[in-house]
């Protein structure tokens, strides 16, 4: 690891020195950003906050006191654990007052628990015995230990220009997005895989079967079809864990192997043809879970488009010559047993990724399936 190190900065060394280096001047110089990081403990923060030291209102911040009773009280609980909280960030007014950059909602959890003590710990995760209390219930030994637990500050100097501190802001803010698992999985499984998915995503067949209501821009298309493409080729039987983003990912590397290679124009045939029965059967009501033909039609059900799509594509051409006889009736089955039968209906809603879940709705989709074609019913 040292070793590491040591090659790193010898390279950003022999790069500075070079004659090609540039120093960053846009969209500010890292020199403009003067933070310091005094040590400080909960304590520190208690006193500037009961003698106004900190100023609260601030240019920068979302509205004071968003956090509900709940959200303040597990803060709370994670002192009293002895954790350490994110980092505070304060902008330097005057040598007597700093404004917050990041840390509003902490801070005013903080002043309503410790300084105006109007906040009632509740809905405790671990500590269920602090329930219901206030700081003036705890012990002088718990109170001091409060007072004594270390927080990271930096404060960003006085005269630091006004377009840093927005960025800086900004950053701290909003710049956190969490990615969802198929944005993941585009960037991790990048080149084939995520090719044949993205080409799939946008087939007439598929985006007319789910009435073009999937939104695109967090890639929940992609993730519909990846679903569809994991348990297409490894199969529900093989669904072994309790982790439907790990098997969708066992698929993608799977792809990205070729181990796959021989089946994947196959499976594009087999998607566009069950999509396509999946319209001629049911219409605008693909994909939704019905327990009455008067129910009102509910949203996409990403576990029912598993076993659906899936269930269709592996139709030969014979058996789905007789389903689309049978339709009717087939509709009629899916909505007595996902009435009748409540394990069966609970893998659609609840735990879905279990591998009871996953089993349960294959399996049984699968038996209606094959009595629907055979005209039998339930």
């Amino acid at each position: 690891m040292k070793k590491d190190i040591s090659i790193e900065s010898e390279y950003i060394e022999t790069e500075l020195n070079s004659p090609s280096y540039k120093a960053i001047v846009s969209p500010f110089s890292p020199n403009d950003i003067r933070l310091s990081t005094p040590p400080m403990n909960m304590g520190d923060i208690i006193d500037m906050i009961q003698y106004h030291y900190i100023d609260f209102d601030t240019e920068y911040q979302r509205e004071q006191n968003l956090w509900d009773d709940t959200q303040q009280s597990r803060l709370i609980e994670s002192v009293l654990l002895g954790l350490r909280l994110p980092a505070f960030y304060f902008e330097e007014v005057s040598k007597k007052k700093w404004r917050i950059i990041d840390g509003l909602q902490r801070c005013c959890t903080i002043r309503n628990f410790y300084v105006d003590k109007t906040l009632r710990l509740q809905n405790m995760e671990f500590l269920t015995d602090f329930e219901g209390k206030t700081i003036d219930d705890f012990p002088f030994e718990i109170k001091r230990d409060i007072r004594m637990l270390p927080v990271t500050v930096n404060v960003l100097e006085n005269g630091v220009p006004d377009d840093v501190k927005y960025i800086l802001f900004k950053r701290l803010n909003t710049g956190g997005i969490t990615l969802s698992t198929q944005e993941i999985r585009n960037a991790v499984y990048i080149g084939k895989a995520i090719d044949i998915i993205k080409e799939m995503s946008v087939y007439p067949a598929f985006t007319s079967a789910t009435l073009n209501t999937i939104p695109t821009l967090r890639k929940q298309d992609m993730d519909f079809v990846s679903r569809f493409v994991a348990f297409y080729l490894i199969g529900y039987e093989n669904y072994t864990v309790p982790d439907l983003d790990e098997f969708i990912n066992t698929c993608m590397k799977g792809i990205k192997k070729g181990e796959y290679d021989d089946k994947t124009e196959t499976m594009k045939r087999d998607f566009v043809k069950a999509m396509n029965l999946a319209s001629q059967i049911f219409g605008d009501d693909a994909f939704r879970k019905r327990t009455s033909k008067k129910d009102y039609r509910r949203p996409l059900n990403k576990a029912y488009f598993e076993v659906i799509s899936v269930g269709l594509a592996k139709l030969s051409d014979e058996e789905s010559k007789k389903l689309l006889l049978h339709k009717e009736l087939f509709k009629d089955n899916l909505i007595k047993e996902m009435k009748d039968n409540q394990s069966y209906s609970g893998a659609f809603s609840s735990g879905t990724a279990k591998k009871e879940s996953v089993r349960k709705r294959f399996s049984v989709f699968n038996e209606i399936l094959i009595k629907s074609i055979n005209g039998i019913k339930i």
